[in-house]
């Protein structure tokens, strides 16, 4: 059963005096509890002591809240009893929970699933300002491994909050270890002060002093000069775009209508530039599949090369003749030789670099694919290292657009950046400042978008953009006319482009924030 003891956590032991009503708020309901109130020193000693394989990843941690957020998990589980933050009021004894043997928790109001919630593909969040629990209980420890995973995640809400234990609650195995009730029961107001309406009793309320989100205040006028500043400058330097009428009327309707496809054929598309040292050990990599090979075709475009890349590329597909499906061998020179790699990064030579890759990428699709092919899957010539089971695993996810994550490091942060999900839709001065010669390139770590190591603890997640280190594409989706665009779409280009227009035409991207790929870490 859930035990008579109540945790409260803040930074020192001086509890602000506007919360000082709501932690009397406990104790008057409760006189008999026992009052565990924990500091940040006093949680990191505790962890110390009883966690020490898991003081690693608390003391990562940059932020407060994030320390607080797993704290609170561990305590529930070493101890049992209510977790409840101190903005948080006691309006009831809490005798209708105390006799569970499950975890008891409650729903965030609607307004927030809105917010947070949709976008991630959850259907509720959870709130994890309240929560009761008996001791030991074995979900705490499987949030506990998923916490190592997401210790750079760019929302808290994903790295220690509401969405991964909304995540972790709904994958756990045994859904009978859990009483869930409506928003109500411990926080019928939104962060707005709004009250969400579901039924039920209430014991406590939450009053978000701190909470994770509130509604963007109206620009002001400063705000609006600035936006309209930059605004101008990107109208002065945005060049030749893709408009929304042109690229959709270029994709077939039958194509977007059609379900996606059933049978087994897989073409493997392949640009390369100056990556000879990179064939031989993609080949071996690709031989690793478990996927028949009579279902593979190999499909390669060398160009610009320098290193002799077109060469070794001829000598090494050459002992596969007859292990697949079928292999060809394109090539496309786009005058690009001259670009130093060493500067491939620079915001301004995006434009031109990333149209040059949109160029090959679709010669690649007008010369390679045909109507024996099923599905297209894009990979990069450096990616090194992917499970043997990796295409049934994209195809069993059951979309007609999918991307694994990308990493440098198993469980480490995303290396594809072009994967991601947009949290932000609001073009102010600062989208507009992050355009580059008409291309969105925001700095790495804005605010605004979620990569897919943000997400780890989501099975899938619709994505806004793709990236191209490895994609798979329904292949009649190209055959149809969606295209990468080579001239920026909706301030993208190329795969990212690619994932707009997706969108835009109704055919959502998936990101699968576990399934990881390796990619050579340079």
């Amino acid at each position: 059963m859930i035990p008579p003891i109540l945790h409260q956590t803040w930074k020192t032991d001086a509890v602000p005096a506007r919360f000082q009503a709501y932690v009397e708020s406990w104790k008057r309901h409760h006189p008999d509890w026992t009052m565990m109130f924990w500091n940040d020193r006093m949680l990191l000693e505790f962890v110390a002591e009883h966690y020490p394989d898991f003081l690693p990843t608390f003391c990562s941690y940059s932020h407060g809240v994030l320390r607080a957020d797993a704290g609170r998990y561990l305590l529930l589980y070493h101890f049992g009893g209510v977790y409840a933050d101190i903005d948080c009021e006691c309006v009831a004894p809490f005798d209708p929970v105390m006799g569970e043997d499950r975890i008891v928790l409650c729903k965030e109001p609607d307004t927030h699933t809105l917010v947070q919630a949709d976008f991630r593909g959850l259907p509720y969040l959870l709130f994890n300002g309240t929560m009761a629990s008996p001791p030991r209980h074995p979900f705490w420890l499987e949030i506990l491994s998923m916490l190592p995973g997401l210790t750079h995640a760019r929302d808290a809400l994903d790295a220690t909050g509401p969405c991964l234990l909304t995540s972790a609650q709904l994958g756990h195995g045994d859904q009978t270890a859990f009483a869930i009730h409506p928003s109500a029961l411990f926080t019928p107001l939104d962060s707005s002060g709004r009250k969400d309406g579901s039924a039920g009793p209430t014991l406590s309320i939450h009053h978000w002093a701190g909470t994770w989100w509130t509604p963007e205040p109206a620009p002001g006028l400063t705000k609006r000069i600035r936006t309209l500043a930059h605004w101008s400058w990107y109208q002065l330097t945005r060049g030749a775009h893709l408009d929304e009428t042109t690229a959709k009327r270029g994709v077939s309707q039958a194509a977007l209508s059609a379900p996606p496809p059933t049978g087994p054929n897989i073409a493997v598309l392949v640009p390369l530039r100056d990556a000879a040292d990179h064939i031989q050990p993609f080949l071996d990599a690709l031989q690793q599949l478990d996927y028949p090979k009579d279902r593979i075709k190999l499909v390669f475009c060398e160009g610009d090369s320098s290193d002799g890349s077109w060469e070794r590329l001829q000598a090494a597909v050459a002992p596969l003749a007859g292990v697949y499906r079928g292999i060809v061998l394109l090539q496309k020179q786009l005058g690009s030789a001259s670009l130093d790699r060493s500067k491939r990064s620079m915001p301004r030579l995006q434009r031109s670099r990333r149209g040059n890759i949109a160029k090959v990428r679709n010669h690649l699709i007008d010369q390679g694919l045909d109507a024996d092919d099923d599905w297209a899957l894009w990979i990069d010539i450096d990616v090194w290292r992917f499970p043997p089971d990796i295409v049934s695993r994209l195809i069993g996810a059951g979309h007609r657009i999918t991307v694994p994550n990308c990493v440098k490091i198993a469980g480490g942060d995303s290396f594809d950046h072009n994967s991601f999900v947009t949290t932000r839709h609001m073009k102010d001065y600062r989208y507009y400042r992050a355009i580059r010669n008409g291309i969105h390139q925001p700095a790495t770590g804005a605010p605004g978008r979620l990569l897919l190591s943000d997400v780890r603890h989501l099975e899938k997640v619709g994505l806004d953009g793709v990236g191209g280190t490895m994609l798979l594409v329904d292949a009649a989706l190209h055959r149809g006319g969606l295209r990468f665009p080579e001239l920026p779409y909706r301030d993208l280009i190329e795969t990212e482009g690619f994932g707009a227009l997706a969108n835009d035409l109704g055919i959502r991207p998936i990101g699968l924030p576990k399934l990881e790929i390796l990619h050579v870490p340079w």
